[in-house]
């Protein structure tokens, strides 16, 4: 192997070892719960329980419990297993109440994490308001864990970053054994190596031009700072 070829090994090694540490995978980190909705149908009875919570894998990390107390005492629970979707999950529950009962929904995950909020019944349709005196953000002695997501985070930036680099070092592996090459491979890299050579000419003709053009304007420039 050439010193030549040789450097641009090295060079081309040193550029694969930046691009690695750019797309390197982090885990996603657990999330708490959100936000919550809540709406209570007076005329059905039935409450509506919205949880928003965004995770990265609904069967790992999801909303393990949901808690409902009415003035204060319990009234029912109901637990899962997984969560919908990954932004969140919905469900109803059927609970006897009437007009000015406060009912306060608990919605628990998976990783330790909750959100209380509460509305306080009418005779139509009750629905829980947004500012902080209706909520309550608690925190039961949360897991110290990490999502385990199907697809993490970033993952579709390395996969292509993975491919990008077996193509190159295909190219490379053509260009120190140009005699180890078929012929369609052959073609194809003259192909590329076309269309660099290509693009070299005119970013070096431009780079030109742009020299020359900066070159008149300084003399242009020197020219009315003589006149003056």
């Amino acid at each position: 192997m050439s010193l030549q070829k040789l450097s641009m090994f090295f060079v081309m090694v040193l550029t694969l070892a930046m691009l690695a540490g750019f797309v390197q995978i982090t885990p996603v980190a657990a999330t708490e719960p959100s936000d919550m909705q809540l709406v209570y149908d007076f005329e059905t009875q039935t409450l509506s329980v919205n949880v928003s919570h965004y995770v990265a894998n609904t069967k790992t990390h999801y909303i393990e419990t949901i808690e409902i107390q009415k003035n204060g005492v319990f009234a029912q629970n109901r637990s899962y297993v997984n969560q919908s979707f990954n932004y969140g999950m919905y469900d109803t529950f059927s609970v006897s109440a009437v007009v000015d009962d406060n009912l306060t929904v608990t919605a628990i995950c998976s990783k330790g994490y909750s959100l209380t909020r509460w509305l306080i019944v009418t005779s139509t349709t009750a629905t829980n308001t947004p500012p902080p005196t209706d909520t309550t953000t608690t925190t039961t002695e949360p897991t110290n864990g990490i999502d385990s997501p199907g697809t993490p985070l970033g993952g579709e930036i390395a996969i292509v970053a993975g491919i990008g680099v077996v193509v190159f070092l295909i190219i490379f592996f053509a260009w120190l054994n140009p005699d180890k090459v078929p012929g369609a491979f052959k073609q194809l890299g003259s192909r590329i190596s076309g269309g660099f050579s290509w693009f070299g000419d005119k970013l070096r003709g431009a780079l030109s031009w742009l020299k020359v053009g900066l070159g008149n304007l300084l003399q242009q420039i020197k020219a009315k700072s003589s006149s003056k």
